[in-house]
């Protein structure tokens, strides 16, 4: 669950909910965006630990339980390090811009500014698309127990965790939402004017967590 807190504010989400909340009426729309992007993370992240667990569950060999997150953490390491040496190109923010987020002229841009409860659901599901923390999640999930039920049952966990920041906006959007919109204004300014720094840390943290992980489960 560490990896779910790490991944709690994510650049495209912070920007997706801070459209919605200067919408109109942002609880339809954040209720959309949470409820699709809810069931279709989870609907994936079942799958995938199922056929993990088939693969590499806590009953296979050491070295097949060990690749996963070798290869995951070798993943990790080298986008941390592209983007340190600029192989790899980080989103460049635009400091001119009033509101920060995505590109106005991008796909994504277009649909946070003309928002409707369907394209809020589609940002639910495309925002916080699974990538290698949640990868890393279910193969730690995978590897923790044999009883799929309660694999299952760490995913909606992960999940609930995951979806936290838009699910605390859909709480609080009534009660207090002229100064939640300032704080994720300001909050949303920050992550994404920082975004390479950000994701430079977090995948070199990640994959040295995952290479450890790998040497462990050689030698348990």
């Amino acid at each position: 669950m560490v990896l779910a807190l790490a991944s709690v504010i994510r650049p495209l989400s912070v920007a997706a909910v801070y459209a919605m909340l200067s919408a109109a009426r942002p609880t339809r729309l954040l209720t959309a965006y949470v409820a699709a992007g809810f069931v279709f993370s989870t609907g994936i992240g079942i799958v995938l630990v199922i056929l993990l667990g088939i693969a590499a569950g806590p009953r296979a060999p050491e070295e097949v339980r060990a690749v996963i997150p070798f290869v995951l953490g070798a993943v990790s390491l080298s986008y941390a390090a592209g983007l340190l040496s600029g192989w790899v190109q980080a989103p460049m923010p635009d400091r001119t811009r009033a509101t920060p987020g995505p590109d106005a002229s991008s796909w994504l841009g277009r649909q946070l500014a003309n928002l409707s409860p369907r394209r809020a659901a589609l940002a639910g599901v495309l925002t916080p698309k699974p990538g290698l923390f949640y990868l890393a999640a279910l193969s730690a999930i995978t590897n923790s127990t044999s009883s799929n039920a309660n694999r299952i049952l760490q995913v909606v966990l992960y999940n609930a965790i995951w979806f936290a920041m838009p699910i605390a906006a859909l709480a609080l959007a009534r009660r207090r939402p002229a100064e939640l919109q300032d704080f994720l204004r300001r909050t949303t300014a920050w992550v994404w004017h920082r975004q390479r720094e950000i994701m430079i840390t977090a995948f070199g943290i990640l994959g040295v967590y995952l290479i450890v992980r790998g040497v462990v489960e050689l030698r348990s």
